[in-house]
C-alpha cells in the first residue's frame, strides 16, 4: 500500500477542522486544544474547592477561638458593668469577640444616653475590653425615694436611692419629665436655663455649694455659712468672684448680693448674719 505524503494528510486536516478525527501519524502529534480546555476547568474547581475550604476553616476558627468569655469594664463610676454589658452584646451575633469589635470600630454599636464615648478593644481573642467614659453630673434633686441625676444638658444620666457626694441638691423647682435618659422640663425655662449654666459653672471653678434654691425667680447659691444671691441671671464672671471672696470671709455667715455684679457694675455687698446676742439687743431697742 502507497503511503501518503505528509503534506497531504496536512492539508486534509487544514480543509476538514476535525480535530477529534486525527491522531498521530508518523510521530506527529494531534491537536491538543480540547484537553487544554478541560485542563483550565479543573484547575478552576481544584483552586475553588480549595480556596471554599480555607475559608470554611478560617469561619470555624473565627467563631469559635472568638467566642466571648470574658468582658472587662473601665471607667465607670455610676453606670453599672452589667448596663454597659448588656449594651454591647445587645444582639445575637454579639457572642462573638470580632464581630463586638468590629461595630463599634465601625460607629455601629450602642452608645448608652449617659456615655459621651466608648471604646473597644481585644485583650484576647476571646477577652473584651469596654472602656467608657460617662457624662458629668452637675447635680441632683430629691424625688420620692429616689435621687435624679443630671448632666450639663438636664438629661437625667442616673437615678439612686444613694447619694453621690460631692454635688449640689436643686430645690424649689418643679420639675418634669425626670426617667432615665430623658431631659428635664420644667414650667419656668429660664430659671432652669439659669440653674444648669450655674452648676457647669460651679463645676468648672471646683465650687461644691450644699444646695441650689430657686425662689420668686432667683437663684440662690448655699455654700459653707454663706447664701450668695446670684439674681435671675447666672454669669461666669459672677461664678468667678465667690471663691476669692469667700477666702477673705472665712466662717461668717451672711448673703453675698451678686444680683446686680457685671463687667460694667462691680456691686458686691455681703449682709452678715446676726447672732442670737445681737438679735436680742434690736429686739430691746
Amino acid at each position: 500500500m502507497a503511503r501518503r505524503d505528509y503534506r497531504d494528510t496536512y492539508d486534509d486536516y487544514e480543509n476538514n477542522k476535525n480535530y477529534e478525527n486525527y491522531g498521530t501519524y508518523d510521530g506527529y502529534e494531534r491537536p491538543v486544544r480540547r484537553r487544554r480546555k478541560k485542563k483550565k476547568k479543573s484547575n478552576f474547581w481544584y483552586r475553588f474547592a480549595v480556596t471554599f475550604l480555607g475559608l470554611a476553616i478560617l469561619g470555624l476558627l473565627a467563631v469559635i477561638l472568638f467566642k466571648v468569655e470574658k468582658i472587662e469594664v473601665d471607667g465607670n463610676h455610676y453606670c453599672t458593668d452589667r448596663q454597659i454589658k448588656d449594651m454591647v452584646q445587645n444582639d445575637k451575633y454579639s457572642v462573638n469577640a470580632l464581630y463586638i469589635f468590629g461595630k463599634y470600630m465601625a460607629d455601629r454599636g450602642e452608645v448608652l444616653p449617659c456615655l459621651e464615648s466608648v471604646k473597644v478593644t481585644l485583650k484576647a481573642p476571646w477577652h473584651v475590653k469596654v472602656a467608657v467614659k460617662e457624662k458629668t453630673i452637675v447635680g441632683c434633686m430629691a424625688e420620692g425615694e429616689e435621687n435624679v441625676y443630671f448632666d450639663k444638658d438636664g438629661l437625667v444620666v442616673y437615678k439612686s436611692s444613694e447619694t453621690v457626694e460631692g454635688l449640689p441638691f436643686l430645690e424649689g423647682l418643679e420639675m418634669k419629665n425626670t426617667k432615665l435618659y430623658q431631659r428635664m422640663k420644667s414650667e419656668d425655662a429660664n430659671i432652669f436655663e439659669g440653674i444648669l449654666e450655674a452648676s457647669q459653672e460651679l463645676k468648672k471653678y471646683e465650687i461644691v455649694p450644699k444646695k441650689i434654691v430657686c425662689k420668686d425667680g432667683n437663684i440662690y447659691l448655699y455654700i459653707e455659712n454663706v447664701c450668695v444671691s446670684l439674681g435671675n441671671t447666672v454669669t461666669s464672671e459672677k461664678i468667678a468672684q465667690i471663691t476669692p471672696i469667700m477666702e477673705k470671709l472665712g466662717r461668717q455667715k451672711g448673703t453675698l448680693h451678686m444680683e446686680n455684679y457685671s463687667d460694667s457694675r462691680e456691686t458686691i455687698t455681703f449682709e452678715k448674719k446676726k447672732d442670737s446676742k445681737e438679735k436680742d439687743k434690736d429686739e430691746e431697742k
